[in-house]
Order: C-alpha cells, then sequence, then structure tokens
C-alpha cells in the first residue's frame, strides 16, 4: 500500500511540474507567441512610435525569426516616416522603402539582423508587421 501512495505522489509532483507554465517549460519549443511584449530578438533601440500598441509575437528559434505586430494611432505617411528617420538614427540601413497610399514596405539591416517591416493604413490607425531575421 506505501509503494502506492509514493507511486501517486511522485505522478502527482511530475504533473504539476509540467503545468507551471515557466519561461523553462517552453525553453525547447521552437515556436512561440506571445502578446504585448517586445521579443528580444527586437533590438532595445529599434524604434517604436510611443502611442505604439504592441500586439502578437512570434518568435520561430528554428528559422532564426521573429514578429511583431503593432497598432498606431496615426496615418501612414508619418508611420512610414517615423520609421524611416528612426531606423537610420539608429544605425540601421534602410535597404529599400517603397510602397502606396494604403501600404508601405520597409527593408533594413544592422550586423547579422535583417528585417522587414510591413504598413497598411486603416483610417487613423496604421497596423505595423516588423519581422526580424537573425544568424
Amino acid at each position: 500500500m506505501r509503494w502506492r501512495l509514493v507511486a501517486a505522489s511522485t505522478l502527482v509532483s511530475l504533473s504539476a511540474a509540467g503545468c507551471g507554465g515557466s519561461a523553462l517549460d517552453v525553453a525547447d519549443d521552437p515556436v512561440l507567441f506571445g502578446e504585448g511584449v517586445r521579443p528580444p530578438a527586437i533590438p532595445a533601440d529599434f524604434p517604436i512610435p510611443p502611442d505604439a500598441v504592441i500586439g502578437s509575437t512570434m518568435i520561430d528559434r528554428t528559422n532564426h525569426r521573429t514578429e511583431m505586430a503593432l497598432q498606431v494611432g496615426a496615418d501612414l505617411e508619418s508611420v512610414v516616416r517615423y520609421f524611416n528617420i528612426g531606423l537610420v538614427s539608429q544605425g540601421f540601413v534602410v535597404g529599400a522603402s517603397s510602397g502606396t497610399d494604403t501600404s508601405w514596405t520597409i527593408s533594413f539591416g544592422r550586423d547579422e539582423l535583417s528585417g522587414e517591416i510591413g504598413f497598411t493604413a486603416q483610417g487613423d490607425i496604421t497596423r505595423v508587421l516588423v519581422e526580424v531575421n537573425d544568424i
């Protein structure tokens, strides 16, 4: 009878450890999804407008790719200008910046980091998708 109690106690302990949800539990996951927080692969000095809201994020460890969605309460032209100026002032090289009245794309790089920012106008709001790749 005592061995059953020990076995049951061990199973409960293992189950509880697996359900903790700590960072260590997901450390080996190839793809991590989040929301509301800048992912670690996005440099701390990467320009983000002060009124931007960080939405969903994705870290793909297998392909060394990170995505971060933003929503900015400003028109497309203003948001694109903010990023073009901000990237260059933080030492990023803008490879291309082009688009239309409703969408725009900026490609950029710095050191071993490269990326692209996609912009979509939706009235007075601009949706932004930042994608970075690191080697």
